[in-house]
């Protein structure tokens, strides 16, 4: 019997699905988050991360995860969100500029 993994295969549909949903995210989440004066840099941050949250959560647990891991579905939730706001923080603020703008 084969044993579940934490992280899945990765397909190219998940793949397809993850940057679909960061670039709709990257497109809309910025904006209302300049209406409450954030910096530009802090709203590309937010936005980034929530989409790369939400894009990996949703690969991880729907698209590519099989119905029989559902004891991993918490440790992928946790995954996602440590990886998308830790690559989001590097994007922006290593490679993108400084919060204190």
């Amino acid at each position: 019997m084969k044993e579940s993994r934490l992280i899945p295969h990765i397909s190219f549909k998940g793949v397809f699905i993850f940057i679909f949903i960061l670039f709709i995210g990257m497109l809309i989440i910025p904006i209302p988050l300049r209406y409450f004066h954030l910096s530009e840099s802090l709203s590309y941050f937010i936005s980034a991360g929530v989409s790369a949250f939400i894009g990996m959560s949703i690969v991880l647990t729907k698209v590519d995860g099989k119905s029989e891991d559902k004891i991993h579905f918490k440790k992928r939730i946790l995954i996602a969100l440590i990886i998308g706001f830790s690559t989001s923080a590097l994007m922006t603020f290593v490679f993108g500029g400084d919060i204190l703008e």
